[in-house]
């Protein structure tokens, strides 16, 4: 004869919703997001709207957190949008970034970065500076806005394995919650796997 399905009393039916709830925003807060730090770096060498005389041999940015050199993009680009940079960025300790050089004519030119930081935040932005016109930099329009920050931020970055694990535990606890919901009787009564006593 087959069992029925006892609904459960309802204080146990809310404490058991309660503790499924609780599980996927823990879960979902402990998943790395895309958070935004944007506070701009602390300092710049050359600093925005510096004007110079002979050109930099290198741009250097000091952050208020640790970076993540791999997952991180620096670019200096001239008016006509070319890079001028010459190499990869790297960490001078924990905070900065380096990137060398190679400006070979007077003019106005962009520091465009994408920070990320080992908290899992990140920070975009540009700034101006410009060699051997004796004035500042003039502003940078929306077009040539948006083209430099586009080339620091149209990257791919590695999947971190931890993150992935943690993706698919949400993806799971999500799967099994919807299931459970999918599962319950249609009549309104609360799904109970326990054995009805009477029968």
């Amino acid at each position: 004869m087959p069992r029925e399905l006892t609904p459960l009393p309802v204080s146990r039916r809310r404490a058991a919703l309660v503790g499924l709830l609780a599980t996927l925003v823990g879960l979902l807060a402990l998943s790395p997001g895309s958070a935004q730090a944007n506070s701009g770096p602390e300092s710049a060498d050359p600093s925005a709207g510096a004007v110079l005389s002979t050109a930099p041999a290198e741009v250097t940015l000091g952050f208020g957190g640790s970076i993540d050199e791999e997952q991180s993009h620096v670019a200096v680009l001239d008016d006509a949008g070319r890079t001028v940079s010459d190499g990869e960025p790297r960490r001078a300790g924990s905070t900065r970034l380096r990137l060398p050089l190679r400006i070979g004519a007077a003019g106005d030119y962009t520091v465009a970065y994408h920070v990320t930081f080992t908290d899992g935040t990140t920070d975009t932005g540009v700034h101006r500076f410009s060699v051997g016109t004796g004035v500042p930099p003039a502003p940078l329009g929306a077009a040539a806005l948006r083209a430099s920050t586009d080339a620091v931020a149209a990257h791919a970055h590695r999947i971190d394995p931890f993150s992935a694990a943690l993706l698919f535990v949400d993806g799971v606890v999500l799967a099994v919650i919807l299931a459970l919901l999918w599962l319950r009787p249609r009549d309104g009564r609360a799904m109970s796997l326990r054995a009805d006593p009477r029968t």
